[in-house]
């Protein structure tokens, strides 16, 4: 059996059939803290798109939890690469944003360069270092990609990305060469993992989405857990269906890459969602929508549909965090079908939390 894990007084471990995580899990800050180099540091989390390194030089710079790290193409290879985002002379950031590298990346506190390929290039008054600096270059990280989704991991010692993602790269494949429908970006007051909760739950549908509701079939959820995902097929309404669609190939895709990604599939686009952790009571989403051009008069409509569906969503996380700092609230329960994603995603998070050795600060081994 696995022994708990206490952090910060909140005792961890992988729940069992049909019972939640406790609250603390979602309000404390040592949890948080836990989190950076238990869930993100070895998982492999989104971070960019192809569609953000068309060429040798491009970049992105990104995060993985809040790790800073670089992404780019390497400019002689054009291969992808990734490295985090901090000069080895005293750490400081090297690029911001997205663009284009010229022939280095020049760090603007004290001008060390490096190529595309991570290698250290320059030193301004070298004469000045006693120690041995021409191995210095940036710290690589692995990076991959499935359809139009890269991907980056800091943890040497992490499963193979293809196991990681499952199947999500046969259900995406052609999707790479969409075009981008919309982007949107936004800021929360709440823990990660209760959006990433939200994204997974069925049963709130009926109760807080109109659209959803109403595009859906009712009970023609099919759910598969994956070792390190999980993600339903669910039927769509016919009057929904385009009449260049055939309506018993119209499905919709929906489920989560842990820890944080969230791909939404059907037949014309892919639509995802990355939830960003900022703070143990802040988040941020990144949102980007791609269809295949079939269907450019539906671009705006999906767009509005998932604004209105995720304002209602975000009603009701905010809602959540605010009720789980309730004093004395004991651990709750989920569905066993239309919230076992929720179940799944909780052990895959406990599992990752009570792997750490112990003891570290705030954290210890129940006895």
């Amino acid at each position: 059996m696995q022994r708990p894990v206490v952090v910060d007084g909140v005792e961890i471990v992988a729940p069992e059939p049909g019972k939640n995580l406790p609250p603390g899990a979602f309000t404390s800050a040592a949890v948080f803290e836990i989190e950076q180099r238990t869930v993100f540091a070895r998982s492999w989390v989104h971070v960019a798109d192809l569609a953000d390194l068309p060429e040798p030089g491009s970049y992105v710079a990104a995060t993985i939890g809040r790790t800073p790290v670089i992404i780019l193409r390497d400019r002689h290879t054009g291969e992808l690469r990734g490295f985090l985002n901090a000069c080895r002379h005293r750490g400081a950031q090297l690029l911001e944003g997205k663009g284009t590298c010229n022939k280095q990346i020049k760090c603007p506190y004290h001008a060390w360069s490096y190529g595309t390929d991570g290698k250290l290039l320059g030193v301004p008054h070298r004469e000045e270092f006693p120690a041995e600096v021409s191995q210095m270059g940036l710290i690589s990280i692995r990076v991959d990609s499935c359809g139009p989704l890269v991907f980056a991991c800091l943890d040497a010692a992490a499963p193979a990305f293809a196991e990681w993602v499952g199947t999500l790269p046969t259900a995406i494949a052609g999707t790479e060469t969409w075009k981008l429908g919309f982007e949107l970006r936004y800021e929360i007051a709440a823990n990660w993992k209760l959006f990433v909760e939200n994204a997974n739950d069925g049963y709130h549908i009926q109760f807080v989405h109109d659209v959803l509701t109403d595009l859906l079939l009712e009970n023609s959820g099919d759910t598969t857990l994956e070792p390190h995902s999980a993600y339903t097929y669910a039927g769509i309404d016919p009057k929904y269906v385009p009449p260049e669609l055939d309506p018993t190939q119209a499905k919709i895709r929906f489920g989560c890459i842990f820890p944080n990604l969230i791909p939404v599939l059907t037949p014309s686009d892919l639509t995802y969602i990355r939830v960003d952790p900022i703070g143990h009571d802040r988040l941020a989403l990144f949102v980007r929508s791609y269809d295949d051009g079939t269907l450019p008069h539906l671009t705006e409509f999906r767009k509005l549909a998932f604004q209105r569906t995720t304002d209602q969503d975000i009603a009701v996380v905010l809602r959540t965090q605010r009720g789980l700092h309730a004093h004395g609230l004991p651990a709750g329960i989920h569905a066993s079908t239309l919230e076992q994603r929720i179940g799944h995603f909780e052990r895959m998070w406990a599992d990752a939390i009570t792997s750490e050795p112990a003891p570290k600060r705030h954290l210890a081994i129940a006895t």
